[in-house]
């Protein structure tokens, strides 16, 4: 595949869409109800990547760390649903904004599970170079995270 490189603007719109058809299978992968194996992440991902925004500090500078990001966190939270609400694609970018619904079962942040249910919702941006992922921007709700599972007090109204 010739994606990172584009010699002819009309390149584009099929770069695009398998940008997003990457994209699509990483999220399926990833965001599946069960995490039986991060093969995915082989597939679709560069070795050179680098992710930023991360919960915890755990932002992945290499596969191996990508890979680790997801069984942490999907070792705190299991039973997991996801819907993307918006995907969007051009040839060197694709931006998801999606909701995230988990089932607290270990422990994360310091919080011990009590098996809650959380809901939250993000966004990423997905940096392509020839047809994989190289860069991935995250911003998930963190705050409304750690609200629901008591890691953080939830503000009264006076």
């Amino acid at each position: 595949c010739r994606c990172g490189v584009i010699h002819d603007m009309n390149d584009i719109p099929a770069i695009a869409e398998h940008n997003r058809r990457v994209v699509e299978h990483f999220l399926a992968g990833t965001h599946a109800p069960d995490l039986s194996g991060l093969s995915v992440i082989d597939e679709t991902v560069d070795p050179s990547i680098r992710g930023y925004g991360f919960p915890g500090g755990l932002d992945p500078v290499d596969l191996e760390s990508y890979k680790q990001f997801f069984r942490v966190f999907r070792g705190a939270f299991g039973n997991m649903t996801f819907k993307i609400h918006s995907l969007v694609a051009d040839a060197h970018h694709v931006a998801a904004r999606f909701e995230v619904h988990v089932d607290h079962v270990a422990p994360f942040a310091g919080i011990q599970p009590d098996g809650r249910r959380v809901v939250f919702e993000g966004m990423a941006l997905y940096g392509m170079k020839d047809g994989r992922i190289v860069r991935t921007w995250l911003q998930i709700d963190q705050l409304s995270l750690l609200q629901q599972i008591g890691a953080v007090p939830v503000a009264r109204a006076a």
